[in-house]
């Protein structure tokens, strides 16, 4: 028995977190650009001011948000060597921590910008989630009751993440004194057995004692939810509501919030878990649940397609497949991939997409925006935000990885600001059921890792 250490608050909670504050001009700061995902104005900004320990940082923030994760860290680390006491580039250094789940070095890190800046809210906030994958709940509620009382309120996005942050203490009291998501299993647990339907993957789930129901199995879902449906049929009491984000409409819909006693599947229960809900109507027909894989992150977890099974490890066993690095935001996990070998973004790793995409950024990369001639569909696409209206067609794209690559005769692109939004940095793309349709693709949460085998 344990408790998984990703599954914390921040699946329920995800947050566009960037400083506040910086440097000052007539039209605002930097860090007001950087709020508003104004990036090329906030580094014309940049190049008008002059080289500061600070000014450095906000470069490295700029290169985190592009996904340029290794110069980011680099200008982190030159702005601590012109003065050590610069908190955003400590809190630069905290945020690529958790990303590779290194967690002692995200809390000391963050604990620091705290300490040098205590009147900075969002250091606060994103101390909450290094305390979380710690497992420290409690200090977990004090840094979001300090988020709190510094009460943060300066835009429509400050007022989203104050209103999260507040249902996030809700969920921590209702959830009590026990571990949060504490699994039962056996040593070594059998294989669980999964259907493939319409380019998605489905298992039987217990709630409660009671189903068994149809889950969607997702590695792009930062949450596990339930259908409005189901929670009212099982009788649960919502504890708050919060926002949960994804693609399409507005990026963004109302969710309740609800505790579970338990969730069982195959030889696993997993106790005293928050759980979100969904009441779109289409996915309600495909699903009474959908199943976030960060769940299952005590075990290394194999979606085993060409065999229809999940597998779950608790070591690393021998796999002659292509291992690749990933970063961790919000319980998703992300792939650096090479688009038609001149492009590189990050993807997330997505079972719960039905195909895979490209961001309408990556896709302006390769030459296609709304403009150009026969790209646009005259179709919406359907996710839990809602249907996106704007969906261009990409002909002739190859995904590659080190050692794998995958030609497509088209792709479609969508807008995919939202999420980027949401875990604060460029998400180039997802990577869904036609790209792993004839893989083993095993997910280590604690290493931050990804592999791919046939």
């Amino acid at each position: 028995m344990s408790s998984s250490p990703l599954f914390v608050l921040m699946a329920l909670t995800s947050f566009l977190v960037l400083p506040g504050g910086g440097i000052q001009t007539p039209g605002g700061s930097v860090a007001d650009l950087l709020l508003q995902d104004e990036i090329a104005q906030a580094e014309v900004l940049l190049n008008t001011q002059p080289k500061t320990a600070e000014s450095i940082a906000f470069r490295g923030e700029i290169e985190f948000r592009r996904g340029n994760f290794d110069r980011a860290e680099a200008l982190y680390k030159e702005s601590l060597q012109t003065d050590s006491k610069t908190a955003r580039a400590h809190f630069g250094l905290g945020k690529l921590a958790m990303t590779k789940l290194k967690r002692k070095e995200a809390v000391k890190a963050i604990r620091r910008a705290v300490k040098l800046d205590p009147a900075e809210p969002l250091y606060r906030l994103y101390a909450s989630e290094a305390w979380a994958i710690e497992k420290n709940y409690a200090e977990q509620r004090k840094a979001l009751q300090e988020y709190v009382r510094l009460n943060p309120i300066h835009s429509p996005n400050d007022a989203d993440r104050l209103a999260e942050a507040k249902a996030g203490l809700e969920v921590i009291k209702a959830l009590g004194s026990g571990r949060i998501g504490k699994v039962e299993a056996p040593q070594s647990p059998a294989p669980i057995r999964f259907r493939k339907s319409l380019n998605l993957i489905f298992m039987n789930v217990m709630i409660n004692d009671k189903g068994p129901y149809d889950f969607a199995i997702d590695t792009g879902a930062s949450q596990t939810v339930l259908s409005e449906k189901l929670a009212a049929d099982l009788g649960l009491k919502p504890i708050t509501s919060t926002i949960m984000h994804g693609v399409g409409g507005a990026g963004k819909i109302d969710t309740k919030l609800y505790k579970l006693d338990e969730i069982a599947f195959g030889d696993l229960k997993v106790k005293n878990v928050p759980v979100g809900t969904f009441n779109d109507p289409l996915v309600t027909q495909l699903a009474d649940g959908i199943l976030g894989t960060a769940i299952l992150s005590d075990f290394i977890v194999t979606v085993n397609y060409p065999e229809s099974q999940l597998e779950l490890a608790r070591k690393k066993g021998s796999n002659n497949g292509e291992m690749i690095p990933a970063r961790f935001f919000s319980n998703l996990l992300l792939v650096p991939i090479q688009v038609n070998g001149e492009h590189r973004g990050n993807f997330v790793v997505d079972t719960g997409a039905v195909t895979t995409v490209l961001s309408l950024n990556m896709a302006g990369n390769l030459g296609v925006t709304e403009d150009t001639p026969g790209a646009k569909i005259d179709m919406g696409l359907a996710g839990v935000g809602g249907f996106e209206g704007v969906v261009l067609r990409i002909p002739n794209v190859t995904f590659k990885t080190a050692q794998n690559t995958e030609v497509y005769p088209q792709v479609v692109s969508i807008d995919l600001k939202q999420i980027s939004k949401m875990i604060g940095t460029e998400v180039a793309g997802v990577i869904g059921f036609d790209f792993f349709r004839d893989y083993r693709l095993t997910l280590d949460y604690y290493a931050a890792e990804v592999t791919l085998a046939k």
